[in-house]
């Protein structure tokens, strides 16, 4: 075995030498996976995106307006005004969040407290729960402030008071014990109301600010869930970009390709170089069995894809990738090693010359990593390329990387895409060996 990794470590040597073969095997990568990084998921640093949102306001009253304004003067959310078929659609299509629907008769009792909670029927993108859940708070706090809106409008709340008098005198169902205490306690409203109105009327001869009671106002409302948009199907697309925990968790995975192609590429065009200049010819001639030539040059390509996948890592970690599965990490990352030593044995044949070998290989790779995730993330393919990517090995490469990265795989599910690359490594590299054993006996 010694002699094995002496002849590996001289292919990595010769490999590095070659400057622009070292650049598309570390440095392309790195700028592939950073790039797409910041294009799928913006800079970190960067101002957050606004969540957009459509309000379809039925009841037209002037609380259900001031619920809108108090939900536009919350920055990090962007209100639309819709009907509600229109939002209904746009929110089904991913263009929106969420609808905020405000259904006849929501005024009457909005931030009144002692009155029946209003009506709202709220409409979420299922694959977005993190964002909706923050938005269920907002139009709590939303909710809070007409309750402080009501405090501030003394007359207004007459009316609600004089009414909730009139129902407990005729309420026969209520204890005599009752009755007599919520009538003393609507009482004292009508004298808190009566200090408000002197308050605001020596506020608003001074020029002051017009602030009441309850000024932080309260949170007050049943909020109902309406469908606006299909089930996510375990699997979907929607369900695969809920698992993401980061931009980085998408391009590196991606940009990894790249780099495995490189050495790929790399050592299949090194393979042809020596036999044409004879060097494997002198190596035949030495007593070292061929065997020991063809693993020597199968380890030195094996060990420069886990250096390109670790280094790749090493950098998507320090970014803010998080891998769920570190295990299963490198259990992929020896499978698309081994896999991807096969190929490369099987590119070996594909010219006489060092050029014609150079442009077939990096031809046949493009084409791999076109339908495999190099160039749109697996994930998100559209139908027709999905459907021809299961015959691509770079495909199951990638699936296992992002299976123990973010897709949340477990033993038995990484199975599968490991079982298929240790298969085709297998199949190519004794159909690689085989042959160019025959052609340099």
């Amino acid at each position: 075995m010694k002699r094995v990794f002496l002849m590996a470590l001289k292919d990595l040597k010769l490999l590095s030498r070659d400057k622009v073969g070292l650049f598309f095997m570390l440095i392309f990568p790195i700028i592939m996976g950073v790039f797409f990084g910041f294009v799928m998921g913006g800079s970190s640093g960067s101002k957050t995106t606004k969540m957009k949102i459509a309000v379809v306001d039925e009841d037209q009253s002037p609380m259900s307006e001031k619920f809108v304004a108090a939900l536009k003067k919350i920055d990090s959310l962007d209100v639309q005004s819709a009907e509600r078929e229109d939002a209904q659609n746009r929110v089904r299509k991913g263009s929106l969040l969420a609808m905020v629907a405000l259904p006849n008769g929501f005024g009457e009792t909005a931030g009144v407290m002692w009155a029946d909670p209003p009506q709202l029927e709220l409409g979420l993108d299922p694959s977005r729960t993190a964002e909706s859940a923050m938005l269920e708070g907002m139009v709590m706090q939303s909710m809070g402030d007409l309750i402080s809106a009501r405090f501030q409008d003394p007359a207004t709340m007459r009316g609600f008071i004089d009414d909730a008098k009139e129902n407990i005198a005729n309420d026969e169902s209520m204890s005599p014990i009752m009755r007599p205490l919520l009538s003393s306690m609507m009482s004292s409203f009508d004298s808190v109301f009566d200090t408000m109105e002197q308050v605001q009327n020596t506020e608003a001869e001074g020029g002051g600010a017009n602030q009441g009671p309850f000024s932080n106002g309260m949170q007050l409302a049943n909020i109902s869930r309406i469908d606006v948009t299909r089930k996510v199907i375990k699997g979907s697309k929607e369900d695969l970009a809920s698992k993401v925990n980061s931009k980085w968790d998408i391009s590196f995975p991606q940009s990894m390709v790249w780099g495995i192609l490189g050495c790929v590429a790399g050592f299949a065009t090194l393979t042809v170089r020596e036999r044409t200049l004879g060097t494997l010819t002198r190596l035949q001639v030495a007593p070292v069995p061929r065997w020991q030539i063809l693993a020597g040059k199968g380890v030195g390509c094996f060990l420069a894809v886990i250096g390109v996948i670790v280094l790749m890592m090493t950098i998507g970690t320090v970014l803010g990738m998080r891998p769920r599965n570190w295990p299963l990490l490198g259990l992929a990352t020896v499978c698309t090693a081994f896999c991807f030593v096969g190929i490369m044995m099987l590119l070996s044949l594909f010219g006489k010359t060092e050029q014609a070998t150079s442009g077939a290989a990096w031809g046949a790779l493009t084409v791999m990593a076109m339908f495999g995730g190099g160039m749109i993330p697996v994930a998100f393919m559209p139908g027709f390329m999905e459907k021809f990517s299961h015959y691509d090995p770079v495909k199951w490469a990638v699936v296992s990387i992002e299976g123990a990265i973010w897709r949340g795989y477990s033993f038995q599910e990484m199975l599968k895409p490991c079982g298929i690359l240790v298969a085709v490594g297998i199949v190519s590299l004794s159909i690689g060996c085989v042959v160019i054993s025959k052609r340099e006996s």
